[in-house]
């Protein structure tokens, strides 16, 4: 006890220097994380102020050491009379006093705490560009002393209101940008919309295009205050020189430097094969492909949780899944999916599966079989719908350079793995997952644990159904991957066979046992539809089309997610599919 004592004193100790060394943070861009007691002033209109503060806490229930503003979750902010801004001699009156908490740093590893504090000052009357302005703290309360907010009102100082595309834009493709922010408690910001805003040169400051900002609020939201009311648009899309540029608004400032390029689309595409590579499953990361390498992972099979007996740990956390039904689903009429006796689909094969290959989840190293078989329609839908993406051979990936389609070859990569998931009578596992414990934080892939597969549903089955009918379709893929997009088909069919005669024998509501939330939005509806599309599509069989029809009207606002997401999981893979 009196070493942690100890520890958390020096803790205490290091917090205090930190703020007594009142570390200004420089205007400019950083990737630098800033360290507890770094500040600055940013000016964000010409009569509103942001003054931001690094600060940190010891663990619960203990508070922070300054900027405290927060009570019992009720906010008790500086009146304006404790604060005092000053344009040379001159006092400008505060008329309103508004804050904003967030976590600015916190890793896992090990406890490092720094939070971003911002109070917004609403001044009485604006500050003219040149001028400089001070807030002082009238009270040492408030925050230290020697702590200088200090700024100068500069027409191209960068304003975090201002968000363009930091990658950039191709010069042919839409362009647009947007103008909003968030002030804590005092909502969101007021947007001097008036006078548009302008393109400049980033290097020479000079005026190169002008245009109107639109007002775009976001819709769809049910809570109050609704979100995004004051975001604005600024779309120059007709703008289409090549060059380096910033996005000013006059009196807000400027956005960060942005190139208009044609390499800007391969920029994209690489650091997206990149970041698939780096997800990749069942092999290792190397150079020359990225520089962050670890060995082989998860090589091991999986183990059918069966019997239930010998794997409490899967059976419990599926049962407490299983029982978080989804309020906006119509209710399920089959038996919750809570112990191995309760599946509608038991386990054909026993003991261990193959199941190395395809991505990791984002967070984990888990593999959804919803989330692997959308992964496959992106990129194959990528390749049959736009001119050019399937010649790509040069994204940096291992397979590049070998005359045959990058995308392709990762969506093989992931449909090689999906095909493992498919159990003897044709259904196919919901995900594979950790024997022992949920997440595996705390390892490198090639430390992973041992794997289980979970159970089969008409979600995760009609989703990889889909996926590899839409490989077996696909122009490109079958003259690249022939041999591969039979099979993939062949099992496709036997998927739908598993689905039809879980239908006959359940009914089509009946059919369908939740797992998790992955492929619960609508039930197994949407993933219904779109493995009769795809099916139909690879085969041009009536049957299948006749399902869609019957199973998928886009009129129909029930298939839209929230009221206002068209082309939603499912609905939006066979939608896009079929329009192809």
């Amino acid at each position: 006890m009196r070493k942690r004592n100890l520890t958390w004193f020096a803790l205490g100790f290091l917090f205090c220097s930190c703020l007594a060394a009142a570390l200004p943070i420089a205007n400019d861009p950083s990737l630098v994380m800033p360290a507890p007691g770094s500040y600055q002033l940013r000016i964000l209109a010409p009569d509103l102020l942001e003054l931001d503060l690094i600060n940190t806490k010891p663990p619960d229930p203990a508070h922070v050491a300054s900027w405290d503003f927060v009570n019992a979750s009720q906010l008790q902010p500086p009146s304006p009379q404790d604060l005092l801004v000053k344009v040379g001699a001159q006092p400008v009156p505060i008329q309103l006093v508004g804050f904003k908490r967030r976590v600015a740093y916190a890793p896992l590893k090990q406890r490092d705490l720094r939070i971003g504090n911002c109070l917004y000052l609403q001044l009485a009357a604006p500050i003219a560009d040149g001028q400089t302005v001070q807030v002082q703290s009238v009270t040492a309360s408030t925050w230290p002393t020697n702590a200088e907010f200090v700024g100068t009102v500069d027409p191209l100082r960068v304003n975090p209101a201002i968000h363009v595309n930091q990658i950039g834009y191709v010069p042919s493709f839409p362009k647009r940008a947007m103008v909003g922010y968030y002030l804590g408690s005092l909502g969101e910001m007021n947007i001097p919309a008036s006078a548009g805003f302008k393109l400049v040169n980033a290097k020479t400051g000079a005026e190169i295009y002008q245009g109107t900002l639109n007002r775009r609020p976001d819709y769809g939201y049910k809570y109050a205050p609704l979100p995004y009311q004051k975001a604005f648009e600024a779309d120059f899309s007709s703008f289409t020189n090549a060059g380096e540029y910033r996005l000013v608004v006059p009196g807000l400032g400027a956005s960060l430097p942005f190139l208009v390029d044609e390499g800007v689309a391969m920029a994209f595409a690489r650091t997206y094969a990149l970041g698939l590579y780096h997800q990749r499953c069942g092999t290792n990361n190397t150079l020359p492909f990225t520089r962050f390498v670890h060995a082989a992972c998860h090589l091991a099979p999986a183990s059918v949780p069966s019997p239930w007996s010998s794997f409490a740990f899967t059976w419990n956390t599926i049962s407490n899944y299983a029982r978080q039904l989804n309020s906006d689903n119509p209710r399920q009429r089959a038996r919750q999916l809570t112990n191995e006796a309760a599946q509608l689909y038991p386990f054909v094969n026993k003991g261990k599966v193959d199941v190395s290959g395809g991505h990791h989840d984002a967070g984990d190293y888990s593999k959804y079989t919803i989330n692997s078989a959308a992964l496959i329609h992106y990129l194959v839908f990528a390749v049959d719908a736009f001119e050019g993406v399937g010649e790509l051979d040069n994204l940096g990936i291992p397979e590049s350079g070998d005359g045959k389609s990058d995308l392709l070859a990762e969506a093989k990569w992931e449909a090689d793995f999906l095909a493992k998931l498919q159990d003897a009578d044709g259904g196919f596992y919901f995900l594979v997952y950790p024997r022992n414990r949920e997440y595996e934080n705390d390892v490198l892939p090639e430390r992973g644990d041992a794997q289980v597969v979970w159970p089969k549903n008409t979600a995760a089955t009609a989703a990889a159904v889909a996926a590899l009918a839409q490989c077996g379709s696909s122009p490109l893929f079958r003259k690249q991957f022939p041999e591969a997009a039979s099979n993939y088909l062949a099992q496709a069919q036997r998927g739908w066979n598993f689905l039809t005669n879980g239908i006959a024998q359940y009914g089509k509501e009946g059919a369908y046992q939740k797992l998790t939330h992955y492929g619960d939005e609508f039930t197994h509806d949407d993933e219904l539809a779109w493995a009769a599309c795809e099916l139909f599509l690879a085969t041009g069989e009536a049957r299948y089309q006749q399902r869609l029809m019957e199973w998928f009207d886009p009129s129909n606002p029930a298939t839209i997610q929230w009221g206002w997401w068209r082309l939603y999981a499912g609905y939006g893979c066979a939608a896009r599919s079929y329009a192809l």
